[in-house]
């Protein structure tokens, strides 16, 4: 209130201060006798003050918003529009598509085994043979299948020395010595079992020398053996040289050597 009182007394004092200049109160205008100065005076009873009211303040408008629209639903393009009144068409369902063929994986080749190698040739000789031992042997190695080679030969010189007891007439006379022998402390022996004149002969070592052969019979006689004695072996004898591979040719020669005893049997150049 006291700002509004104070603009109305400034706005009055303007009014007059505006009515002075125009009437020439504040002088720098001459007079122009009674009649101007009558125009001049003021009418004190028409004079109004006029108040200036401030301007209301207008409420603030406030704008109506509109509601949002409602959100369509969304409806996929491809999706088809039922028409009223009908059943939706059912969606086609796709056909099931078949896996791609899988390649099989390939597969290694099965290792190769390297060929096994050939046995080193060797030879084995039996020397000190009849004609019927010979001929026993060389049938013997004939059916005992190829592979094998036979070299026969006749020795003028003794090829060996047999030390031995000569037979005893049956097989057990042959044991009942053997078992004395035993009881002396000699095992190295074994009975003759072939046919001919050593059959059933004790046979205590064959020896390729003579030397060796007597130092075999000096041990015997210093345990007690008293009936021993040595013998040549190939003097006149045959001799049969079997070639072929070492593995096969070893086996066969200790098949051989059991049956053949009497007979010599030694390592030969392949």
């Amino acid at each position: 209130m006291a700002s509004l009182r104070v603009a109305v007394i400034a706005l009055v004092f303007a009014n007059i201060l505006a009515l002075a200049i125009w009437k020439g109160w504040l002088g720098g205008s001459v007079s122009h006798g009674e009649p101007e100065r009558l125009s001049n005076q003021l009418n004190p009873e028409k004079i109004r003050l006029v108040v200036e009211l401030p301007h209301p303040v207008a409420p603030p408008v406030v704008q109506p918003v509109a509601p949002p629209a409602p959100l369509a639903e969304s409806v996929p393009p491809s999706a088809p529009v039922a028409e009223a009144g009908k059943p939706a068409a059912p969606e086609p369902v796709p056909a099931p598509v078949a896996p791609a063929p899988v390649a099989p994986a390939p597969v290694a080749p099965a290792p190769v085994a390297p060929a096994p190698e050939a046995a080193p040739p060797a030879c084995v000789a039996f020397g000190g043979l009849n004609s019927e031992q010979a001929a026993e042997l060389s049938a013997r190695i004939a059916k005992a299948g190829t592979g094998f080679r036979i070299a026969e030969s006749r020795s003028g010189t003794p090829s060996s020395w047999w030390v031995h007891i000569p037979s005893q007439g049956s097989k057990e006379g042959a044991e009942r010595k053997a078992a004395e022998l035993r009881g002396l402390g000699v095992t190295d022996l074994f009975i003759v079992q072939d046919a001919g004149q050593n059959q059933y002969a004790i046979s205590l070592g064959l020896f390729k020398s003579e030397v060796a052969a007597g130092r075999q019979l000096e041990a015997l006689k210093g345990r007690g053996v008293r009936s021993a004695q040595i013998a040549t072996r190939g003097a006149g004898a045959l001799r049969l040289e079997v070639r072929g591979p070492s593995d096969s040719l070893s086996s066969l020669a200790s098949d051989l050597s059991e049956n053949m005893r009497g007979a010599s049997r030694f390592e030969c150049a392949p």
